[in-house]
């Protein structure tokens, strides 16, 4: 992403925002900073929707029934392999995620020691990349998750990776240095 010293879509000043439910979602998003408070300032001009989507947030990435590490570490590795900045700086202080975790999660090489965890990353690329692996995916994927299960993590995946898009593309932040580590996979090639 380029550097922008205007987003695409400004955030909403304080003085700008009079609905009291997108106030509690921006002064929640400040404890939960994945997404942080400039995401929905920016999507409060429309304040329904950015209210609405912070409880679907909420309900796939921190609620739902798959643990929210998996999630979140999934949340990473795609913000990676779509390289977004603004999405890979991000970090929910409610999952502990290493530092170690954070650089390989998109790395082509790297596999997580913990068989549910791994499953739940290789369906994330899959979804990501359309690597045609989706035969083999699902079937690990249903050693380890129930079909609900997996519907949950789809749609947090592809909301994830529709919200990096979105990030992207309205710049919300300025590019502020290299969070996207070398060598990860990429819908860029």
């Amino acid at each position: 992403m380029s550097d922008h010293e205007h987003p695409n879509i400004p955030a909403l000043r304080d003085d700008e925002i009079h609905d009291e439910d997108l106030r509690a979602v921006i002064d929640g998003a400040t404890v939960t900073k994945s997404p942080p408070p400039s995401w929905y300032r920016t999507m409060g001009h429309n304040p329904e929707v950015a209210v609405a989507f912070a409880g679907y947030w909420n309900l796939l990435h921190r609620a739902g029934l798959v643990e929210h590490e998996i999630k979140e570490l999934a949340r990473l590795q795609i913000a990676q392999m779509i390289g977004c900045e603004f999405c890979a700086r991000q970090i929910s202080p409610l999952a502990e995620i290493s530092e170690d975790l954070k650089v390989a999660c998109a790395r082509p090489d790297w596999e997580h020691p913990d068989p549910r965890t791994r499953a739940a990353l290789h369906y994330a690329r899959t979804l990501t990349l359309d690597d045609g692996r989706d035969n083999e995916v699902y079937a690990e994927l249903r050693e380890h998750f129930s079909s609900a299960e997996i519907v949950e993590l789809a749609a947090f995946f592809c909301l994830t990776a529709g919200g990096n898009r979105m990030a992207k593309s309205w710049a919300i932040e300025p590019h502020v240095g290299d969070v996207i580590p070398e060598g990860v996979m990429s819908i860029h090639g």
